[in-house]
């Protein structure tokens, strides 16, 4: 059978255009970018999924933290789980790309978070290895290190980061090799306490935040002195920075991490980030943890309230009885 000559055919009656509708029934299907705050509102409101806020100045490894988890789930299970899905994979590969062979670039990079981009959300679906538990979810929150300095030299900028006390978990990356140069670790340093003392000023910190304070860059920390004095060093920012904070939060972890270390390291791509993620996933959001509340009543004289203290007398204190 031959195909039919289109030469002398009017295209455009002989072919019908099928008309675009909108109905009921129609998907919107996640673009595979990003979230913004309202896309990750919908997942948190339909999934209880906790955030996990990175913050830290500009090139201190939050984006090749969010690549390099992204990485770990395609060759294997990590941190003993397996990925289950996700509605950002184009975010998380366009943050790959410039780190793979194909990309061509000689040494691997990530592409920065630029300050236009605001703070951008990551959906991760994981599941234990065994198959033994449902589902979680997880949004990675990642905020341009820019918004950081100038939330250094603003407190409008500061007070405007709602955030801070809305996240499930504070990760606070510190380059850990400017931390560790002569050149760089005053400045570092002292920025590194500064943003944390702004946030207790203007009260953007829970009194029950849980906090990660992650050394990055380890493995040239550990590429520019040996063993014991690396270990020495880790020791010395741990004891500093719990005598500042620790006292002021629910927990304080502070650790070494190489989300993707020189080819020529000794250290494992993601080292130091499985303990990290499974505490990311399995411990309770904030916002799902149950609190115990104490009303204190005085005077009860209606029947109907000495029956509720009589149910529920745990809840009361210092009740008095006319």
């Amino acid at each position: 059978m031959f195909a039919p000559c289109m030469d002398n055919m009017d295209t455009q009656s002989e072919i019908p255009v099928p008309e675009q509708t909108t109905g009921v029934n129609d998907i919107n299907l996640p673009t595979g970018k990003p979230l913004t705050s309202e896309e990750a509102n919908h997942i948190v409101r339909s999934t209880g999924a906790p955030i996990v806020l990175l913050i830290g100045a500009v090139k201190s490894g939050k984006t090749t933290l969010i690549a390099s988890i992204h990485d770990a789930f395609q060759w294997m299970p990590f941190a003993n789980y397996l990925a289950a899905g996700s509605e950002t994979l184009i975010g998380f590969e366009e943050r790959c790309f410039d780190s793979r062979a194909v990309s061509g670039a000689e040494e691997p990079t990530t592409i920065r978070t630029i300050p236009a981009e605001g703070i951008q959300f990551y959906h991760l679906k994981l599941r234990d290895q065994n198959m033994t538990a449902p589902i979680r979810h997880l949004l990675l929150a990642d905020m341009s290190g820019e918004i950081y300095e100038q939330a250094l030299d603003s407190s409008a900028v500061m007070r405007g980061l709602s955030i801070l006390t809305r996240a499930d978990h504070l990760v606070y990356l510190v380059d850990g090799a400017k931390l560790y140069s002569e050149e760089f670790k005053h400045h570092t340093r002292t920025n590194a306490l500064m943003l944390m003392r702004r946030c207790f000023e203007q009260n953007m910190i829970r009194t029950n935040a849980r906090v990660d304070v992650l050394l990055t860059k380890w493995d040239i920390v550990l590429k520019q002195s040996s063993q014991n004095v690396a270990d020495q060093f880790l020791k010395e920012y741990k004891n500093l920075f719990n005598k500042e904070w620790g006292a002021k939060l629910g927990r304080l972890n502070v650790l070494p991490i190489a989300a993707r270390p020189h080819y020529k390291s000794t250290l494992t791509p993601c080292y130091g980030l499985t303990e990290i993620l499974h505490r990311w996933v399995e411990e309770w959001p904030v916002k799902l943890q149950s609190a115990r509340i104490n009303i204190t009543v005085h005077g009860l004289t209606r029947m109907i309230d000495k029956f509720a203290m009589s149910t529920a007398e745990e809840m009361f204190e210092d009740v008095s009885y006319d």
